[in-house]
């Protein structure tokens, strides 16, 4: 015999069923770099959304940009009230008609599965490329490695005790404004 409290269980796990929160789900097609299209599984079943904003990491002074590709997966989150008015940079919110509605949206990018996943190398930030190309920061070093590396900079010093391709350089600075002709000295 059903009690209260299994009609109740019954009413809960509908809402729960019907309210969208997060999933995973696979890049299709890059629309540009803040718009992607994606397949998400739905109770088993495949189903795509469309032009789904892209959470990249930026503040007002500063950005770490990923590249996007179809095949890259990630998770693609659904807002609890309608991101129209936000989107379009308004200030305020006229009405909020939806609450938990797929088309309010964005996918963020790095949930892969377990067969798919990187095994990073150590270190405090690490920024490589599968090809690899990698800049490796821990609290005593910062390490550059993989294929050409080129620096564009107006100028560029170097302090005491720099080594570079085994030539140790003394208080050093390169300036293209010299003709591209380098100052300074090798020990």
């Amino acid at each position: 015999m059903r009690t209260f409290n299994d009609g109740l269980d019954d009413i809960l796990n509908g809402f729960s069923a019907s309210i969208f929160v997060e999933k995973p789900c696979r890049v299709t097609r890059v629309n540009s770099q803040y718009s992607v299209d994606i397949e998400y599984y739905d109770n088993g079943i495949a189903d795509y959304l469309y032009n789904v904003p892209v959470k990249h990491l930026q503040t007002q002074s500063a950005y770490v940009f990923l590249g996007l590709k179809s095949g890259d997966c990630g998770t693609v989150r659904f807002f609890d009230n309608d991101t129209d008015d936000y989107m379009n940079s308004s200030s305020q919110k006229i009405q909020e008609i939806r609450t938990h509605d797929i088309n309010d949206n964005l996918f963020s990018a790095g949930f892969y599965p377990l067969k798919s996943q990187y095994v990073f190398p150590s270190g405090d930030i690490v920024i490589g490329t599968c090809l690899g190309a990698v800049i490796n920061i821990t609290g005593e070093s910062i390490t550059i490695s993989g294929g050409t590396i080129n620096i564009e900079a107006g100028t560029v010093n170097l302090g005491s005790e720099t080594v570079i391709d085994g030539k140790k350089f003394l208080e050093h600075t390169h300036s293209n404004g010299n003709n591209g002709n380098p100052t300074g000295g090798v020990v």
